[in-house]
């Protein structure tokens, strides 16, 4: 054996070596041990991947309070004291339907989340759009919000909402601003109102431009008695008012109906003189409706076009959610029943704000008469 420089002098360590090695290897185990270092496998090990994990659970418990929250007013639908409110509702039950956003009729680029009653913008493409479950009724003023929230705090690049608010048919691709294409209309937060691919410029802008916290309101009346024959087919007349926490968006006066026409020039002009009558025939306000043209055939749904990312929007479709308290800020006539989307009785004919109903129902309890209420009801 050649010894070398610095070469240490090692013995083979004997078998009593060897069992306090393996002691002391086991008993600095013991000591190293933590809670954090048993879990189990199932558990991701990662804090993203244990906070998706509980993300995910506190989004499903969402879904199942929402669900049951409108299971139980469809069953109040059932029991209303409305024709019409009974109809939608067994109508709904029937074809299991809510009054939320379609998961089926949205972009790829928009997450469902609250029971689909939350949309929120997770693609990339410019816009995208998702339509509610339940069109608006016919031949009836319909009411529905949509509230948009602030942006989260995680997110360090805080952008301006940008979302537009509306109506659309089915023929509307998802990827596009609701109101650029043909039989849909759309309020933009820049206060621009969209409608068959022409704009529609408001009488004051300020009140019309919206962002984060702020609700949008829309009413709509399909009237199917306002048909007219146009080279396109047959039409019938969408008269919507906007409002923007509960400030009713005024457009120009010189906003005409907005629809496609074909034709010639005096062809086309007959058609606008036609379609003019209608609208008069039929507009409850002039100044505050924009009338929108709609084929017979089709269906108008409740819209939305997110265009900021990570831009949250809750719906407004039930009448227990509705923020708006009076005819003044929906911008509805008087002497007519306004609606929420899911058929619930909003306002009734004869009561123009909801704290009449309150305070009516209040002084009502509060007597000893065991009479019925007479002056005020079909509003739960």
């Amino acid at each position: 054996n050649v010894d070398f420089p610095g070469q240490l002098q090692t013995a083979p360590p004997s078998r009593q070596n060897s069992v306090d090695m393996e002691a002391n290897s086991l008993s600095s185990a013991d000591d190293d041990s933590e809670p954090f270092m048993c879990t189990p496998k199932s558990f991701p090990p990662t804090p993203t991947s244990r906070s998706d994990v509980l993300a995910r659970g506190f989004r499903f418990s969402e879904d199942v309070v929402f669900l049951a929250r409108d299971q139980l007013r469809l069953q109040g639908g059932l029991e209303s004291d409305n024709p019409q409110t009974r109809a939608m509702a067994r109508a709904l039950k029937e074809g299991s339907r809510l009054a939320v956003f379609n998961t089926s009729d949205s972009d790829s680029g928009v997450a469902l989340t609250c029971g689909q009653h939350v949309a929120t913008k997770t693609g990339n493409d410019l816009y995208c759009s998702t339509r509610s479950m339940v069109p608006v009724l016919r031949n009836s003023y319909v009411y529905f919000e949509m509230s948009v929230s602030s942006p989260p705090m995680s997110n360090m690049m805080i952008q301006p909402a940008s979302v537009s608010v509306g109506l659309s048919t089915v023929e509307m691709p998802l990827n596009a601003l609701v109101g650029a294409w043909k039989g849909s209309i759309g309020l933009c937060t820049t206060g621009q109102i969209l409608a068959a691919g022409q704009w529609c410029s408001p009488l004051d802008p300020r009140v019309s431009a919206y962002g984060s916290d702020s609700t949008v309101g829309c009413l709509v009346c399909l009237d199917d008695d306002s048909a007219f024959e146009t080279w396109d087919g047959t039409m019938v007349t969408a008269l919507i008012t906007f409002n923007v926490n509960g400030q009713v968006v005024l457009p120009h006066s010189g906003n005409n109906a907005l629809g496609s026409t074909t034709g010639s020039n005096e062809q086309q002009q007959q058609q606008q003189q036609q379609q003019q009558q209608q609208v008069s025939n039929t507009a409850p306000n002039e100044s505050s409706t924009v009338p929108l043209f709609v084929p017979r055939e089709e269906e108008l749904y409740a819209t939305l076009t997110l265009h900021s990312p990570d831009t949250q929007v809750l719906c407004r479709f039930c009448a227990e959610d509705i923020l708006a308290r009076s005819r003044k800020e929906i911008g509805a006539p008087e002497g007519v029943t306004i609606y929420a989307v899911d058929g619930g009785v909003l306002l009734s004919d004869y009561v123009n704000e909801l704290e009449q109903y309150s305070s009516s129902r209040d002084e009502e309890n509060d007597s000893d008469d065991d009479g019925s209420l007479d002056s005020i009801t079909n509003y739960e």
